[in-house]
């Protein structure tokens, strides 16, 4: 006798398609990612995603629009994505995926049900996502600088205005600084504020040292160096006490400008669009090169500091924010600090979207640094910087390991153009940096691409780090770097060194394309002298294009597979020493034995 209800289930399982697309996961609001008009979201490619290139959002069950399309409404990195792909005309590189969406032109004080469904390259839709609620702000109280006294006309000295419109500003309130130019020292904010720099407006600093207070704040406890107040704070203004904050939004399609160098001729970027070109400078240049970084380095000198010391201690840098938990920066430009670009120190739950960073070559001008904190979102920015773009650190020496690691962080849909690494891990390793995740981001240009540097005296180390799923193309140096060679010229050695060396473990690249690296593929170096061995390195599905060897020396225990070198010239890549356990599996050209 026939089984209806069987041949039913039969007949169904044979229309079914052997692949079914598969929904993102983990559809989520970043921190701080939302206000009175628009609300940003952020997913997880799920796990086969070979063939998904769109994704398609919903609110309250109707259909917003398309990932790849949002975003390059909204992403300064999506315009320079686009180029990169262009361009490679042999279908050589990876194809990165786009998992955000910015929902624009909400109703305040509403809440909006979304879904994200997986589109693959059939238009085909997958089911939806688990839902994500979440409700837009009431429109905030708004404090304009103009209305405390702000000039905004690039020659008056603002700062007075400003921090009077921050102190008044009540709990949820937003600070604007409408359009115009408005010259400051340094500034403090407070918990539970936005600061918006509007279109068309310019936070610029001020040239003088003497508008940023020279005891700003000590780098590590166990430091002697004090550093000076940035343009934008979120510390004590007393440095003896301490002060943690809450809910800090930054914010604007304005600029944040530094003023610490002279600008030379702007060069034109590979779009044709301008790009500022700071002079480069060292502790022997500055005084030709620098503005505010000149002011500082002569007031620190006429007080007695030598020259080396007071240029790696005190310039200032654009933000530093420390003890803050719940942190957003979005859509501004930052533009030639003195020294670094963005500080979190000590932080919890910070994100950075759709921001511009055009600081080459700024010395020292990174784009974004996390120090001993947890929980950082860097998605969808453009990074010129004139140091690293994305770098983390954990402390100096043997007095670190009583301090917090630098942990949890998601980098994804970014583009590196200029700087000394895209996704950097050291040289302050002491705590350990850990728990990193790096993934669909696009860099032409760098110096490398992962980099991770510390020394045989810094302990701890950077391990569980994965970088995957991205395209790099003409790094000066290294793809890949671990090294235990790191030198920083103006580093002062006030910490008691470890006699454990900084380590790299537990480090996974996989699919990722390398077209013309500098210097070398991968380069590992290790301090075999003192047993200092880095291990657990697993390189999965890369391709590398170009003559640039693998260089390793110093290496343990780690596995390259399914690995690919084309252009090599004939040569064979790989350069091996002092290194032991290393499995090869699939790689062509193979190792020589």
């Amino acid at each position: 006798m026939r089984n209806p209800t069987l041949l039913a289930t039969l007949a169904m399982t044979c229309s079914m398609p052997l692949w079914a697309v598969q929904a993102p996961v983990k559809v989520q609001v970043p921190t701080l990612a939302y206000d009175d008009q628009q609300i940003i979201l952020v997913w997880e490619k799920p796990g086969n995603h070979a063939d998904i290139v769109d994704y398609h959002v919903y609110a309250n069950g109707k259909l917003l629009g398309s990932s790849n399309t949002n975003n390059g409404e909204v992403s300064p990195a999506k315009p320079y994505i686009d180029r990169f792909y262009q361009q490679d005309v042999h279908n050589f590189h990876h194809r990165i995926a786009i998992h955000s969406y910015t929902a624009q032109g909400l109703k305040p004080d509403t809440e909006y049900r979304f879904t994200v469904r997986s589109v693959d390259r059939n238009g085909k839709e997958s089911a939806p996502s688990a839902a994500v609620a979440q409700r837009t702000t009431p429109v905030p109280a708004l404090f304009d600088v103009k209305r405390y006294g702000a000039k905004g006309d690039g020659s008056t000295l603002d700062t007075a205005a400003i921090q009077s419109a921050i102190d008044a500003c009540s709990v949820g309130c937003k600070v604007l600084l409408p359009a115009g130019t408005y010259k400051s020292g340094a500034l403090y904010l407070k918990s539970n504020m936005t600061l918006e720099i509007a279109e068309g407006a310019t936070l610029l600093g001020s040239e003088r040292a003497e508008d940023y207070p020279r005891d700003g704040y000590i780098q590590y406890p166990y430091s002697t160096t004090v550093r000076p107040a940035s343009l934008i704070n979120a510390l004590p203004r007393d440095p003896r006490k301490h002060q943690a904050f809450e809910n800090i939004r930054i914010v604007g399609k304005g600029t944040i400008d530094g003023n610490g160098w002279k600008r030379n001729a702007d060069v034109r970027d590979e779009r044709g669009q301008p790009l500022p070109f700071y002079l480069p400078s060292d502790n022997t240049r500055y005084m030709h090169d620098g503005v505010l970084a000149k002011a500082q380095v002569e007031r620190a000198v006429a007080e007695g500091m030598n020259v080396k010391d007071a240029y790696g201690q005190m310039r200032s840098s654009l933000i530093t924010l420390r003890d803050v938990t719940n942190v957003f920066y979005g859509g501004f430009t930052v533009l030639n600090p003195a020294y670094h670009g963005i500080m979190n120190l000590e932080t919890r739950n910070v994100v950075l979207a759709n921001t511009t960073h055009k600081t080459y070559d700024a010395n020292n001008g990174d784009g974004i640094e996390f120090a001993n904190s947890r929980g950082a979102m860097v998605f969808n920015n453009f990074f010129d910087t004139g140091d690293d773009c994305v770098n983390f650190a954990a402390g100096t020496g043997a007095d670190a390991v009583h301090q917090k690691a630098q942990e949890d962080a998601w980098i994804f849909n970014n583009y590196f153009r200029k700087g000394h690494g895209m996704v950097v891990a050291g040289s302050h390793t002491g705590a350990w940096i850990q728990n990193i995740l790096a993934e669909d981001n696009v860099s032409d240009g760098t110096d490398a691409g992962l980099r991770m540097k510390s020394t045989n005296f810094m302990g701890g180390g950077a391990r569980h780090v994965t970088f995957r799923d991205s395209a790099i193309r003409n790094t000066v140096k290294q793809a890949f770097i671990f090294t235990l060679d790191y030198n920083d010229p103006n580093a002062k050695l006030d910490y008691k060194r470890s006699t454990v060396a900084g380590q790299f473990r537990d480090i996974n690249v996989s699919d990722v394309s390398v077209e013309n690296a500098g210097t070398a593929a991968i380069e590992v170096k290790g301090d075999s002298q003192h047993n200092a061995f880095h291990q657990g390195l697993v390189f999965e599905r890369v391709r590398f294009s170009g003559p640039a060897p693998v260089k390793i020396e110093g290496l343990k225990d780690s596995r390259f597979d399914n690995l690919r070198f084309s252009e090599t010239n004939g040569a064979n890549p790989w350069q091996v020493s002092n290194s032991q356990g290393l499995a090869f599996s699939d790689v062509e050209p193979a190792p020589k034995p």
